[in-house]
């Protein structure tokens, strides 16, 4: 019996043990600036406060507006396994503000297994106005970032495909209100399909090829699609004029 009653003891502490979850607010995201004569160093960081170790995914993104209203973005994203009680430099990101310039961080971390985001931290500096911080929490979702396009592709056809796809884009007098991000995946065999996502939802699905006339055709079919699903009809008669 009394043996029995160890075995049941030893069972119940080996499945408490693995049963343990990450505390959710053990990880924290964090965007660290440094400023001298108009170069601002962006410094994304991730704290981990508790004991366990986190494999993340992570998303910075930089969004710079000028006084002319030009927008230049700047994506970078990576993967890294946060140890216990380590703070670990994610990315860093120079660049130069003019006085009337607008500059918008977001750092996004996300479980590495789930995909759900754990920790987020955003960040906006004016330097007309001596730098405004905010920290606030932002949806993924709720980032509306107008000409923003996101480069997923992994072969030699679908990088060329995107670089088509972005010159028709860049020849455009109007732009889209949100993100478009194009995603290489695997297909049937050794080719890959190419998915076309408008604010995280699929428009577009086709299969990749080595012709480039086919795929400079699928370019433009894609900014005709979105054409046809975002703009006003106003906006579509005046593109085909």
């Amino acid at each position: 019996m009394k043996i029995k009653f160890l075995w049941i003891i030893s069972i119940l502490f080996y499945c408490n043990f693995f049963s343990q979850t990450k505390p959710e607010k053990g990880l924290k995201a964090k965007i660290i600036t440094e400023s001298a004569d108009g170069l601002y160093n962006i410094i994304a960081k991730a704290e981990n406060q508790s004991d366990f170790h986190y494999p993340i995914n992570y998303i910075l993104l930089s969004i710079k507006k000028g006084a002319s209203g030009n927008t230049s973005t700047n994506k970078q994203e990576g993967k890294f396994v946060v140890k216990p009680k380590e703070t670990l430099k994610l990315s860093e990101v120079k660049t130069n503000l003019d006085r009337r310039d607008v500059l918008k961080v977001f750092l996004f971390i996300k479980d590495e297994e789930s995909d759900k985001v754990i920790s987020k931290d955003s960040l906006e500096i004016r330097p007309e106005k001596i730098a405004q911080n905010s920290t606030e929490a932002i949806s993924e979702n709720d980032i509306e970032l107008s000409g923003l396009t996101i480069d997923d592709t992994r072969s030699r056809n679908g990088k060329y495909y995107y670089d088509q796809f972005y010159m028709k884009y860049l020849q455009t007098d109007e732009k889209f209100p949100g993100t478009v991000k194009i995603i290489e995946i695997p297909g049937l065999g050794q080719s890959t399909r190419i998915s076309v996502l408008y604010n995280e939802q699929e428009i577009y699905l086709f299969n990749t090829s080595p012709d480039e006339e086919a795929m400079n055709q699928e370019a433009q079919t894609t900014l005709e699609i979105l054409k046809e699903m975002i703009l006003p009809k106003n906006e579509l008669l005046r593109s085909s004029t």
